[in-house]
Parts: C-alpha cells; sequence; structure tokens
C-alpha cells in the first residue's frame, strides 16, 4: 500500500510542478489524436488506454490488454479559407490595377481551400506474451489532414464584363501540400504489480512532402506584381526514410476506482536532401496562366529542375501528458476471485468513467521551416537565382491543453456511450499566420459510441473541431523568397497580411478483435 501511495504523490506532483500552465497539447502536426474510441471520449485515453492503439499512445497499458488487433479510419473534412489585406487592412491586387478578393470588382472574399474528405487509417496489434509481458505494433501518421490544395487562380469577371481569372492572394504561401507520415511502432509493456505497469515504444518514421508555392524572380517592385516581379512556380519534394522517435507510458491504480497514466514521446526532425522544380514566365500581362510560355524557343525554356538541389528539415515538437482516470464498477466485487492474467475491460466491468487529460507540446522547436539549397542555381528564362536560405519562418508557440471525456455502459458487455472534448492554447502569433497550418487556439467536441459482436468491438465516433481565427490586420511578417540578391532573397512586402480561419469535422469507424 506505501508504494501505491507514493504513486499517487508522484502522480500529484508532476500536475502541480508540470501543470502551472495546465500540460500536452497536440503538437502542431496533429488536431489533437488518432483512434475512433479516443475522438468519441475527448481524446482521453492516456488513463485508460485498453485497446491495441496503445503501443503508441500508451504502451504501458498493453500488459493488461487481451491479445487483439485493431483496424479503423477518420474520414476528415478540413475547411480553411484566407482573407488577404495589406497594411493599411485593405484587399491586396495581384498587380497590374486588377482587384482583388474583397475589392470592387474583384472575385469573392474569402478564398478557401479545396474541401475534399481525407482519409486517415490506423492499424494496431497486441500480442500477450504472458502474465506480465506484451508486445505492441501500431501503423498510422499524425491526426491531420495530409493533403490542401488552394487555387492558383481565382474566377471573376472584369470591367469588361468578361470572366477571366487571376492569380489567388495566397500563392506565395501556399498553393498544395501533400505530406505522407507514417510513424510505424514497435512496443514492449510490462506490468510490474497487477496495478502497475511500463511501457516504451521505438518509432521508424517515414516522411514524403511535396509543396507548391510561388516565388518572386526579382523584386523591384515593393507590393503583389505577378508580372512586375516576375513570378515563378515553385514545387518542392522531398522525402525521409528514416525518422526515429521513442514513447514511454506509465500506468498505475493505486485504488481500485482510480487509474493514473503519463506518456512521453520525442522524435527526431524530417531532415533531408530536396529537389526543386520551377516554371517562370508562368503569368500571361492579364493575370492568366501562360499556356505558351516559350513560342520561339524549346518547350521547356522555362522549366528549372534539380532532383538534388538542398536540403529540408522541419523538427518534430516533443509531446507530454498526464492522466486521471475515475471509473465506476458495475458491481461491488466478488466473492469468487478472479484467475488468470489481469485483463481492463470497461464494457464488461465499468458502469461509467471519467477521465482528464493534460496536454503540454514544445511547439516552440518550429522557429523555421528550414530550406537551403545549393550555391548557383539559376532560374531560366529570369535574370533571378535560388536563393540558398529559403527558410519559411513559422514562430511556433509552447502549446498546453486539458481534455475530458468518458464512457456510460448502456447493456454490460455489449453497448456503451461516450462523449468529450478538449481546449488547446494558441500556438502561433498571427504575424505569421500560414494556411500549411494553423496554430490557433482549438476547442473540440465529440461523441460515440460501441457496440460488442462476439469477440469484436465496433466503435463509431464524430468530432467537431473549432479554431481560433488568426488576423494579423495586415501586418503579417512572412516576405515572399525571391530571386532577386539585392533585396536578401526576399520579397519588399509581407505576403501573409489578413485572416485565416478554420473548422475540422470528422467520422471515425473502427474495429477491435480482441483472442
Amino acid at each position: 500500500m506505501g508504494a501505491r501511495n507514493l504513486v499517487v504523490g508522484a502522480f500529484v506532483g508532476s500536475v502541480l510542478l508540470g501543470g502551472a500552465g495546465v500540460a500536452r497539447a497536440s503538437s502542431g502536426i496533429d488536431s489533437p489524436d488518432n483512434g475512433v474510441v479516443q475522438v468519441g471520449r475527448g481524446n482521453t485515453n492516456v488513463a485508460r488506454a485498453d485497446d491495441p492503439l496503445a503501443a503508441y499512445y500508451n504502451p504501458a497499458g498493453l500488459a493488461f490488454q487481451k491479445s487483439g488487433v485493431h483496424v479503423g479510419a477518420h474520414l476528415m473534412f478540413m475547411d480553411r479559407c484566407f482573407s488577404r489585406r495589406d497594411v493599411n487592412g485593405q484587399p491586396v491586387s495581384p498587380g497590374g490595377g486588377i482587384p482583388g478578393p474583397g475589392a470592387a470588382g474583384g472575385p469573392s472574399d474569402p478564398v478557401c481551400a479545396e474541401t475534399t474528405p481525407f482519409p486517415n487509417p490506423q492499424i494496431a496489434a497486441n500480442f500477450r506474451i504472458t502474465r506480465q509481458l506484451a508486445i505492441g505494433l501500431s501503423v498510422m501518421g499524425p491526426h491531420g489532414v495530409g493533403k490542401m490544395v488552394w487555387p492558383e487562380s481565382i474566377p471573376y469577371t472584369n470591367q469588361l464584363g468578361i470572366s477571366t481569372t487571376q492569380p489567388a492572394p495566397q500563392r506565395h504561401l501556399l498553393i498544395e501540400s501533400d505530406s505522407l507520415i507514417i510513424n510505424p511502432t514497435l512496443s514492449v509493456s510490462y506490468a510490474i504489480k497487477d496495478w502497475l505497469s511500463v511501457g516504451a515504444g521505438f518509432i521508424w518514421g517515414i516522411a514524403s512532402i511535396d509543396f507548391i508555392n510561388f516565388t518572386e524572380a526579382t523584386s523591384q517592385v515593393p507590393t503583389d506584381d505577378f508580372a512586375g516581379n516576375q513570378e515563378v512556380k515553385s514545387t518542392l519534394s522531398a522525402f525521409d526514410g528514416f525518422v526515429p522517435g521513442v514513447v514511454v507510458g506509465v500506468l498505475a491504480s493505486p485504488h481500485k476506482r482510480l487509474d493514473l497514466g503519463a506518456w512521453f514521446k520525442w522524435q527526431d526532425a524530417i531532415s533531408t536532401r530536396t529537389g526543386v522544380k520551377l516554371e517562370s514566365l508562368y503569368w500571361r500581362l492579364g493575370g492568366q496562366k501562360n499556356e505558351n510560355p516559350c513560342p520561339a524557343g524549346p518547350a521547356n525554356c522555362n522549366i528549372t529542375e534539380d532532383e538534388d538541389a538542398g536540403t529540408l528539415k522541419f523538427r518534430i515538437p516533443l509531446e507530454a501528458r498526464l492522466g486521471l482516470r475515475y471509473h465506476h464498477p458495475l458491481r461491488a466485487g466478488s466473492l469468487v476471485p478472479k484467475v488468470g492474467p489481469k485483463v481492463r475491460d470497461p464494457l464488461a466491468d465499468d458502469l461509467f468513467d471519467i477521465e482528464v487529460d493534460f496536454t503540454y507540446a514544445h511547439n516552440s522547436v518550429v522557429d523555421v521551416l528550414e530550406v537551403r539549397f545549393d550555391r548557383g542555381i539559376r532560374v531560366n528564362g529570369t535574370p533571378g537565382e535560388v536563393p540558398q536560405n529559403a527558410d519559411i519562418p513559422h514562430k511556433w508557440k509552447n502549446v498546453f491543453g486539458v481534455r475530458f471525456g468518458g464512457d456510460f455502459t448502456l447493456i454490460p458487455g455489449f453497448l456503451a456511450v461516450r462523449a468529450g472534448g478538449f481546449f488547446e492554447t494558441n500556438g502561433q502569433d498571427a504575424a505569421y499566420l500560414n494556411p500549411d497550418f494553423h496554430l490557433g487556439s482549438k476547442v473540440g467536441v465529440g461523441g460515440g459510441g460501441t457496440v460488442r459482436i462476439g469477440p469484436v468491438d465496433v466503435s463509431l465516433a464524430y468530432q467537431h473541431t473549432f479554431f481560433e481565427p488568426l488576423d494579423n490586420g495586415g501586418k503579417g511578417e512572412v516576405l515572399g523568397l525571391s530571386g532577386d540578391a539585392t533585396t536578401n532573397y526576399r520579397s519588399v512586402h509581407n505576403v501573409n497580411g489578413g485572416r485565416l480561419e478554420s473548422s475540422l469535422n470528422e467520422v471515425a469507424l473502427g474495429a477491435t478483435y480482441r483472442f
């Protein structure tokens, strides 16, 4: 009993010392966690950890589970829109006197990314080797939308009443991002006592990144000007086949109705060589795409392509969390002692449970997306060259959060419902907003349920995430990339002035087979 009291004391001390601002939020690349049961209960799971996804989210829980396999997926619908403004808070012309979005005679405002459903799958397995030892494996990516497509041109009707197009206002920030990040995780869990277990896992991350935006070949015009600044379409491609990391977890039950959980994750940066493709002479004088950039020369006169042009480095924030779970048993207990390995089965054993998790993400490591190119890469069709330093500032901030959720068993051993929510603090100054990630504060609400059919638990969940809009009033601090050495390879004007808004809806479905 003394050891159990020590665990409680250590847990409370950790909350008091580490929770001065609340304690883990999801990192900027998550929002916040995967898993159909997790999403249905406000993403609270560190102190419950009762399905094979614990191989990643708290490997200590594997030692108290039956062997099993989990397959699930989220269908995610991200809405994201951007309103471009100058330092005076006015709509921004793309150049040539063309009215920009929100201006009289211009296109509608804001401009939005495509809302294409994004599937996010998960698969995991747990194998109970002995009474005290278990091994788990999970394969999944971050809980986020891996592909976003923004318009490069937007339609409008010009002063002559002709339907035409103009360059999109967010083109210097993002046209398309297509990222595939997978984190296969192999974990081991050991039950020191029937009320205390520890676990650890090794992550072999794999990352593939493709990124498209526009840059300036020259920057002699101090405002957006697709023609005067000779804009260039830029495609960046990178692949890193080994992004190592670790997860560590602890799970304790100092009282028969109380569970305590702790989890920590560290992962190395995505760091690799990168290729680049540049397309100059991209716009016609009227702002439409130039379909014939080389009328008197080779068809590729405007193309610069180098498959080994430089390096890319993206630092992944470390994360930590603490969880406290109260569960109310269906009955006071049995005179017949249970035999065999201990198994946590809330659907059969508990009337309800309530969990609170405190969360932290060390997002401040993402100061810039580091992109460095080799010296002397000329941009065909322009007087410019690729800048050696093409870093994109992000200035992320550390994020704190709290999550609350629980289950209620309607029919023991057959049917349970759940609900929950979460809050995370702001993770980015609006002066550095960028449509690639949205780090305003977040509030999420969700619900779901589980039905047991023989050895299979089938679960369904829904979650909506509200994002705090980021609005800098046109006074952005991000400059566009440029091939102009006289302006230090950056645009003279900011390219991220304005307002960014997002919301996320998702439906999750999954099944766990236990044996």
